[in-house]
């Protein structure tokens, strides 16, 4: 405005100081100026309303990039997460199955203890039957024998189960089968010796093959540990190879990030300069418009030549414009494009603190199970340690057995020394009695131990080896007694026991070929299982990198989408100027469709301004009218009640005559005339109230709908020969002397119609029908008449 102003100005300086001819050519020029500015405005706000629409549209683009690049950071979020929780689920699994392994190794180190318990009291009770038994042959010198040793017994016995329960205080559960444990190993004390020397050494031989066979699952166990820990080993190396690999990539990235920037400064640079040349080539058609208006003006031509130019330099600074445009999308990327590396980055460190974290956590657990291991050794040489002492024990039984045999050698002398016992018996009588009140008070010891052992049994589920054991000891008590009567059966029971033993010994050397065959196939066994591990430990490091080849192929097409997006932006892009002449031309048709719409919508308005007037008339009438039924239906409801209590008390009445036979038969008559009066007067009343709710409905409907056609008021007239040819529209049946039908005047309420009064036994399935139609009939009248 400021240079077409100055133009005039000069134009004006010019007409005053020039000749004639420049004065008349002055208001051509003042036209030419006219049509100029009014081209320049049209031009400006053409441009702006194209900018506005570019910038619309970028907007627009810029939103959907950013939608983009969230569901792309959302689906690498999701991987991570699937990623780190597949991890977890992994290293979890493998903690829980470490657990279980440990407690299961806990559990049985306790009971090969408590095995080692027992076994250690079962040693000393057969070494205290073997001391009886050699007692025997010398019944005086070893009585007092007997005395020392039971309650040496006892107290060994008391010292294990103290033992036991200090060393199974931290087992709640077990506690409770120490005692039963310590009973049993009294009540075998106190029993005769003889038996123990039978069932000792069956006993020690199911516990021996029980400890090797857990001795062999524990050494099962500790290989399978062993195993999990080369694994874990292994899972911490591959981590940090991830680890070194993804720190190669934040080296890349941060390079790729660097030469980004570059970029971005070189842009910068790019768009200055391009702002300076659009500067200078704005400048140049001003100064070209200064020179050519201090020209006098010839003709409007020139004017549309300088407006033409304009035009020209403005494309040229659109198309500047738009280049601007495309290089400040390009920053847009570029930046977007060093926000996702930097989340990536910032993702990446986050991965490597967890790896980290897990990586601690895994080395905790290792050392934990170094130290369980350790523990375990340490209970594992325990256990051999207690395994050879067993063997020690075995040796020395043996030798105890060849002592015994030493001494039926000397029973044989003992025959020749059969004169000087005989002397010695009477000695021993009275010492036999003696014997029989120790043997009387051992009974009563037993009848204890017996109910101990009912109460063991009560707990345990070994109640019939108990019962048979007892019964086994009682006979033998029996035999103790008749040995000591007399020795003739002392040869022969020696001779027995020998041969019991002999027996026992070849048992313990079958079994102990039968463990050895045992421990074979366990070994057999437990190689077959780690054939069988490492062959599943195959097949999942196989399935691990074929799902590392499947991430490697989605890498690979994600990029492939990216590149396939970018083409798709650049082909937008390109789109966008198809896109703006489009606009031009919709906003064009716009403008029309606005100016129908405003006239449409100004003649809509005046109809809703008369409708809604009408509407608040009716409105005012129809509350009126309400008033009034409200007014009537208060009447009605009125005048039900009086009758209702009129009725209660002729029903009082008829209670009252009743009981007094006297006055029944002179009131009879009067009371069913009165009953029918009332019934008849709540039936009109009801009626009442039906009309009156129809008369208040149709007026309702009538205002609400249209006026009627010209149709429905030819139809009205003839309406009423129908309904006066029909019978009254309601009549009762009563059970009066005749049961006919009577019929009822009809009450009136502002409308002429007709109702019917029928007998209920006629509305079945024809009388309902009849009875709508009528209802129907009734009603459209009352409407008609609302209408007129």
């Amino acid at each position: 405005m400021l240079i077409f102003s100055q133009a005039q100005g000069t134009q004006e300086e010019a007409g005053a100081d020039g000749d004639p001819g420049a004065s008349r050519a002055a208001p051509y020029q003042e036209h030419g100026d006219q049509g100029v500015e009014t081209l320049h405005k049209r031009c400006r706000e053409a441009m702006e309303s194209t900018e506005g629409r570019n910038s619309q549209l970028l907007h627009k683009l810029q939103k959907l990039e950013q939608e983009q690049e969230g569901l792309v950071e959302h689906n690498e979020k999701l991987e991570s997460i699937l990623g780190e929780t597949q991890s977890q689920s992994k290293q979890e699994s493998k903690v829980e199955g470490l657990h279980q392994k440990i407690t299961s190794l806990e559990t049985e180190l306790f009971e090969v203890q408590k095995n080692k318990s027992e076994l250690d009291g079962n040693e000393q009770v057969t070494s205290g039957a073997q001391e009886m038994q050699e007692g025997l042959p010398d019944s005086h010198s070893q009585l007092p024998g007997h005395k020392n040793t039971f309650p040496g017994l006892q107290r060994a016995s008391a010292s294990r189960d103290l033992v036991d329960v200090s060393h199974e205080k931290p087992h709640k559960d077990s506690a409770l089968l120490i005692p039963e444990a310590s009973e049993v190993l009294q009540d075998r004390g106190q029993s005769p010796k003889v038996e123990q020397k039978q069932e000792d050494p069956c006993a020690e031989a199911k516990t021996y093959e029980e400890q090797m066979a857990k001795v062999v699952f524990l050494e099962e166990q500790i290989k399978n540990l062993r195993e999990e820990q080369e694994v874990l080993c292994s899972e911490l190396l591959e981590s940090n190879k991830k680890k070194e690999e993804l720190e190669k990539q934040l080296k890349e990235s941060s390079e790729e990030k660097r030469l980004l920037l570059e970029e971005i400064a070189q842009l910068r640079c790019d768009i200055r300069s391009a702002w300076e040349q659009g500067d200078m080539r704005r400048i140049s058609p001003a100064l070209e418009q200064r020179e050519n208006k201090f020209l006098p003006w010839q003709s409007s031509a020139g004017s549309l030549e300088g407006s033409l130019k304009q035009g020209v330099s403005e494309e040229r600074f659109q198309q500047q414009e738009e280049k601007l445009q495309q290089l400040r999308q390009d920053l847009r990327r570029v930046q977007n494009l060093c926000s996702s590396a930097e989340r990536e980055l910032r993702y990446e460190r986050e991965k490597n603190a967890d790896l980290q974290r897990q990586n601690l956590l895994l080395q905790q657990e290792c050392t934990k199970v170094k130290a369980e291991l350790k523990q375990a050794r340490a209970k594992l040489s325990e256990t051999t340690e207690t395994c050879s002492s067993l063997s020690a024990q075995w040796d020395r039984s043996q030798q105890k057995v060849k002592e015994l045999e030493l001494e039926l050698s000397k029973c044989s002398q003992a025959d020749k020394l059969r004169s000087s016992l005989q002397e010695r018996l009477a000695q021993e009588k009275s010492r036999a009695g003696e014997a029989q009140k120790k043997v009387s008070k051992l009974q009563q010891k037993l009848k204890d131990s017996q109910h101990q052992l009912l109460l063991a049994e009560a707990r345990a589920s070994d109640k019939k080896l108990l019962e048979e054991e007892l019964k086994e000891a009682r006979e033998k008590e029996a035999r103790v007694q008749q040995e000591l009567h007399e020795e003739q059966l002392k040869r022969r029971l020696l001779e027995q026991q020998v041969e019991e033993l002999r027996q026992q010994l070849r048992h313990s050397r079958e079994t102990e070929a039968s463990l050895a065959k045992m421990h074979v196939e366990l070994q057999a066994k437990t190689l077959h299982v780690l054939e069988d591990e490492k062959k599943l430990d195959a097949g999942e490091h196989v399935q691990c990198q074929k799902e590392n080849q499947k991430l490697s192929e989605q890498l690979v097409l994600l990029k492939e989408e990216n590149k396939a997006l970018y083409e798709e932006g650049v082909r937008l892009l390109n789109q966008k100027d198809l896109y703006v002449r489009k606009y031009n031309e919709m906003q064009l048709r716009h403008k029309d469709k606005i100016r129908r719409a405003k006239e449409t919508f100004i003649h809509e308005v005046k109809q809703r301004d008369s409708r809604i007037k009408q509407l608040e008339n009716e409105l005012s009438e129809s509350k009126l009218q309400v008033e009034k039924g409200k007014v009537l239906i208060a009447q009605i409801t009125a005048e039900n009640e009086k009758l209702l209590q009129e009725r209660r008390r002729l029903l009082q009445k008829i209670s009252d005559q009743e009981e007094s036979p006297w006055s029944l038969r002179s009131g009879i008559p009067s009371l069913p005339s009165r009953g029918k009066t009332l019934e008849e007067e709540n039936a009109r009343l009801q009626d009442k109230l039906q009309l009156s709710s129809l008369v208040g409905s149709s007026q309702r409907l009538a205002r609400s709908s249209p006026a009627p056609s010209t149709e429905d008021l030819k139809l009205a007239p003839g309406s009423h020969p129908q309904s006066k040819v029909l019978p009254p529209p309601r009549a009762r049946y009563r059970g009066g002397d005749r049961g006919a039908a009577r019929e009822e005047p009809v009450e009136n309420f502002g409308c002429s119609t007709l109702c019917f009064h029928l007998p209920e036994a006629f509305f079945g399935s024809f009388g309902a029908n009849f009875r709508e139609n009528s209802i129907k009939m009734a009603f459209k009248i009352v409407v008609l008449k609302a209408v007129r």
